[in-house]
């Protein structure tokens, strides 16, 4: 199945960031841009992202377009918070809508989470501090026999920031000490691509496929996937350029691996290249996942 994250403001009403529309490509609204990606293969809308805290009734109105469109929907939740409960809803409130309602549209939820991290602090502290919550997370979801996943994402190693989860052996080890079936890996193939370029001191994409691959341990614990290329303004960028990504490469180890869930392609638009119109940034990048994954 292939996805597409959209952007948390355009669920706040906010399409908008640097131009007219440029957070759902220039369509003229929300629904002709939800029409074009499902004309284009998308079944999958991910909430890019959905703090524990947002007021959730905000997010309704788009959610419940997404589902009448007649697709489904993950989720880019977020660790931070303070919300007590013995109940999902209650320690991640602004999920509650979703909660109550997925089941009419989609059998299961995923969401992508990153581990906590730092401006200061021990890595140690941070990792122990993400294994005790996905611990209480997954008691609760197995208590309430929940159709959900927890998939914990590989990010980008950033001088600014202490990330456990800014290394596939970080992720990985988070996921084996969770050790539980509700808890896999979100596969950000970008994060991943980008922290490879960082090891050989490249600034930009080579022409010639870096073709590395996480171990196997990794793949076969991967649930979701968070797709995009890198481009001359950094990670997120479309797929437009072979260079921009070892796409076919990834996809290819996934699907050895058994994998079966969402292709997710995570964009920022507003960072794009204007070589192109957004649309064709989008739909080409959508046809070039398509036929990875066909």
């Amino acid at each position: 199945m292939l996805g597409f994250s959209i952007q948390a403001p355009v669920f706040l009403g906010k399409p908008s960031k640097d131009s007219t529309n440029d957070l759902i490509a220039h369509y003229d609204n929300e629904e002709n841009f939800l029409q074009a990606l499902k004309s284009a293969g998308v079944r999958s809308i991910e909430i890019r992202i959905l703090p524990r805290g947002a007021d959730e009734r905000a997010y309704r109105e788009l959610i419940q377009r997404i589902w009448d469109a007649g697709l489904q929907i993950t989720i880019h939740g977020h660790v931070a918070g303070e919300f007590p409960g013995s109940r999902f809803a209650e320690i991640y409130p602004s999920m509650r809508y979703i909660l109550q309602h997925f089941h009419k549209y989609q059998s299961q939820l995923t969401m992508a989470l990153h581990a906590f991290d730092a401006k200061t602090g021990l890595e140690e502290e941070l990792h122990q501090q993400t294994v005790r919550l996905l611990h209480e997370w997954v008691a609760i979801i197995n208590a309430e026999q929940l159709p959900m996943k927890i998939a914990v994402e590989n990010n980008r190693k950033k001088t600014i920031k202490v990330d456990p989860g800014d290394s596939i052996d970080g992720v990985l080890r988070i996921v084996n000490e969770v050790e539980s079936s509700v808890v896999g890996i979100t596969w950000d193939m970008g994060h991943y691509y980008s922290n490879l370029m960082d090891q050989r001191g490249l600034k930009t994409a080579p022409d010639t496929h870096i073709l590395d691959l996480p171990p196997a341990a990794f793949l076969k614990h991967v649930y979701h996937t968070h797709i995009h290329g890198l481009g001359l303004t950094g990670t997120h960028n479309p797929l437009t350029q072979s260079r921009s990504l070892p796409l076919e490469h990834y996809v290819s180890a996934l699907q050895e691996a058994g994998y079966q869930g969402v292709y997710n392609l995570e964009l920022t638009m507003n960072k794009f290249d204007t070589d192109q119109t957004l649309h064709e940034h989008v739909l080409a990048s959508i046809r070039r996942l398509k036929e990875a994954t066909s």
